[in-house]
Order: C-alpha cells, then sequence, then structure tokens
C-alpha cells in the first residue's frame, strides 16, 4: 500500500529536524551573525547613553550598560556604572532550523528551494532580531532595579507595548513565522497534501 503525501512529508520533516537543529547549533556563531550585526544597530542607535556596548559571543549577546549610579553605589567622580547582562539569542532563532526542515522535506526544485530558503532566512533573522531586541528593552524596564529603568524615561504607554513586543517575539514569531513563509512558498504543494489529509478523515 502506498504512503499518503501527507505521510510521507511528515516522515521527510521529522528526518530532517534533527539534521536542521544540529547543524543550526553546530553554526550557532555563523548564523546569529546578522541578528547580532542589526541589534547592535539598532539598540546603541536608540539608546546610547544607556547602552555602552553589546559583545557577541556566539549565541550568547553581552549587553553592556552604562548608567548614573544610585547613592549606595561607589564610583570615582566624573564616571558611569556598568552592568553587563546576557540574552540568548536561540531562543528566537528555532524558526530556521525548523523552516530549513519544510522547505528540505518539500519536493521541487533544487533553484527554488534556494530561493524560497535565502528569502525566508531573512524575514526570520528579522523575526529574530525583534525577539532579541525587546528581550533587551523588557531587561532593562523590569528586571532592573527601578532606580536604574527610570533613567529611560519610558511611559507607561511604552512600557506596555515593550511588554507586549516581548510577549509577541517570544511566543509568536519563531513558532508561526517558518509555518507562514512555508505555505506561503508552497501554495500549490499544499493543494496536494489536502486531497491526503481529506482521505485520512474518512479512514
Amino acid at each position: 500500500m502506498q504512503a499518503s503525501p501527507v505521510k510521507t512529508f511528515m516522515l521527510k520533516v521529522i528526518v530532517w529536524l534533527p539534521v536542521c537543529f544540529a547543524g543550526w547549533y553546530y553554526m550557532r556563531g555563523v548564523i546569529g551573525l546578522p541578528t547580532f550585526i542589526l541589534v547592535d544597530k539598532i539598540m546603541l542607535g536608540w539608546l546610547p547613553d544607556f547602552i555602552k556596548d553589546i559583545e557577541f559571543q556566539g549565541h550568547l549577546l553581552n549587553v553592556v550598560l552604562q548608567f548614573a549610579p544610585p547613592p549606595e553605589i561607589k564610583v570615582p567622580e566624573g564616571q558611569k556604572a556598568e552592568l553587563l547582562f546576557s540574552v540568548n539569542s536561540l531562543m528566537y532563532g528555532y524558526s530556521i532550523p525548523l523552516y530549513t526542515a519544510l522547505v528540505l522535506a518539500t519536493p521541487d526544485e533544487e533553484r527554488a528551494k534556494w530561493v524560497h530558503w535565502i528569502i525566508g532566512l531573512i524575514i526570520l533573522v528579522l523575526a529574530q532580531t525583534w525577539g532579541v531586541s525587546f528581550d533587551i528593552l523588557q531587561t532593562l524596564l523590569f528586571k532592573l532595579d527601578i532606580s536604574l529603568s527610570s533613567q529611560l524615561g519610558f511611559s507607561s504607554l511604552q512600557k506596555e507595548l515593550v511588554a507586549l513586543g516581548y510577549q509577541f517575539g517570544y511566543l509568536i514569531l519563531p513558532a508561526v513565522t517558518p509555518l507562514v513563509l512555508w505555505i506561503g512558498f508552497h501554495q500549490e504543494f499544499l493543494g496536494q497534501l489536502v486531497p491526503g489529509m481529506r482521505n485520512q478523515f474518512k479512514r
């Protein structure tokens, strides 16, 4: 008995997923570089008086803060205190191996696969940049001492928007974006799978 298109496709996805995730994790230093460059430009350009530097260490982005110290922290006169925290970019980048597995499992011409993957990768890097950037912002606003976070001057509305942006970037974008991209690029193939899905329900 010939396997249904749905089962065949799902089997290919299952086979490709561990391979793609292993390659993604092994190459995390290279794959994470575009996200670091974008986050570095955005955050340092937006908050240059508060964020001194962002250091790239593979999947970790170390954010170095500079701020006017509260009275209990003693620093030499004329200098600012510094604080460092890290953001794990892998939390927002697992969409890349997921999307790669979907593309590889789809029967398509080699050139089309490359085009779909490259376009998808660019969009997924932007989604990852969103997640990392809002992770940094929510740390600054909600995890630092109020004496430090108040120096940013964010209003209550801006804080609410940051909280929503963080939730969207953490919960929605990494999981949904690769599926939306795959569906958008492979509607014809998806149409071939739908009859197979209907047959499954009839059994």
